[in-house]
């Protein structure tokens, strides 16, 4: 059973599913992964019990709403894994913790193996986790190197630093990358322009309320620089749900979320909503500014529960606050447009200390999901 309950913990899934096929190919032995999923998971031939994009929701206050939904999701998952049919011989976890570490404690009952690939922030916020998941968790999978001492003192000798799923797609992706001409060509985009793209974020409320702001600053910005705006969809948002927050600007759309990251790597600067996003920026050397808003009082309870100098991941990984952040009432089209600038006159600096962001999360020459599906055999 494998639990991935976001669109960034999907990809992760994949590439781990997809590497576990072929190791058991080699062993002539069969493997069957279901529980919770996005598409990228499916394609590997999950079977898909739940869709990520039922269960991604962020903000204290927007789970509350759909508790029982979660709740019902929880009751449904305990009961396969207690159904000798459907249960498994090991549960495997990716991220999503405020889910995941319940079915952990059920599955631990049980005698199932956990195997938890993507460790929660413990880091960031709910530090008590750690105790929590010593008891629960078989092997932890970690992709930030100094998770894995965290673990260690904690107690959790079986977690292991194995690099990050990023460093390892964007690797990938590179070798087939087309020059900038082509690419425009490919996706009707104007190279004579620099292109500034838009990442509102990858659920409806992230949208909500980050892409008027986004947008209204982008075009702020074209009015002194050679810029076009891009605005990146995610596939989990509807066409239309863009559209109606878009209302009369007028930005380029662009929608081939397999071919963002190459995007990215032909880009000039990117207004960006805080998450996964800012990482594969800085893997692919994209300098931006970080935005974030969120509803009032989910702020406050994060703000009281996080105890962290950044929020940006390439910010935190670097120890040193290289992309601006700008947060809550701070996240304003002014904000934004002079942190732009400010960012524009370093940009060759910029790049520089981008670099260190890939060399920090690199743990081999053995990729991640290769690591995480012997970790997840027991090879």
């Amino acid at each position: 059973m494998l639990i991935a309950g976001e669109a960034s913990g999907d990809r992760i899934a994949a590439r781990a599913i997809r590497a576990a096929k072929v190791l058991t190919h080699e062993r002539d032995e069969q493997l069957l992964f279901s529980g919770i999923c996005g598409d990228e998971s499916m394609r590997e031939g999950m079977e898909c019990l739940y869709h990520a994009r039922e269960m991604s929701v962020v903000g204290f206050v927007e789970v509350a709403r759909r508790f029982r939904f979660f709740r019902n999701v929880l009751r449904d998952m305990e009961a396969r894994l207690k159904d000798p049919k459907t249960r498994p011989e090991s549960l495997v976890l990716i991220d999503y913790p405020g889910f995941n570490i319940r079915l952990a404690k059920i599955a631990k009952r049980l005698g199932i193996r956990v195997v938890y690939y993507v460790s929660p922030q413990v880091w960031a916020w709910h530090k008590e986790r750690v105790h929590e998941l010593k008891k629960v968790v078989d092997e932890m999978l970690v992709i930030f190197p100094f998770e894995e001492k965290i673990y260690h003192d904690a107690g959790l000798k079986q977690a292991h630093f194995i690099g990050h799923p990023l460093v390892e797609m964007i690797d990938e992706e590179k070798q087939s990358f087309l020059s900038r001409n082509a690419f425009a060509k490919k996706h009707a985009l104007d190279p004579s322009k620099e292109w500034l793209l838009i990442f509102s974020g990858s659920r409806n409320e992230e949208v909500r309320r980050h892409l008027a702001i986004l947008s209204d600053a982008a075009l702020e910005l074209s009015k002194t620089h050679n810029f076009l705006p891009i605005l990146v969809e995610a596939a989990t948002i509807s066409e239309q749900t863009y559209a109606e927050y878009l209302g009369s600007r007028t930005v380029k759309r662009f929608r081939a979320p397999a071919t963002s990251h190459e995007l990215m790597y032909h880009s000039t600067l990117g207004l960006l909503k805080s998450g996964t996003t800012t990482l594969e920026a800085a893997l692919l050397g994209l300098p931006g500014i970080i935005c974030y808003r969120t509803h009032p009082l989910t702020f406050a309870i994060g703000k009281r529960l996080v105890k962290l100098a950044f929020i940006g991941l390439a910010n935190i990984v670097l120890g040193r606050k290289l992309y601006p952040e700008l947060l809550q009432n701070d996240c304003t089209v002014s904000r934004i447009v002079t942190s732009a600038e400010e960012v524009l006159t370093t940009s060759a600096v910029f790049r520089e200390g981008l670099l260190n962001v890939d060399r920090t999360l690199r743990a081999g020459s053995t990729p991640p999901s290769v690591l995480a599906a012997k970790a997840i055999l027991q090879l």
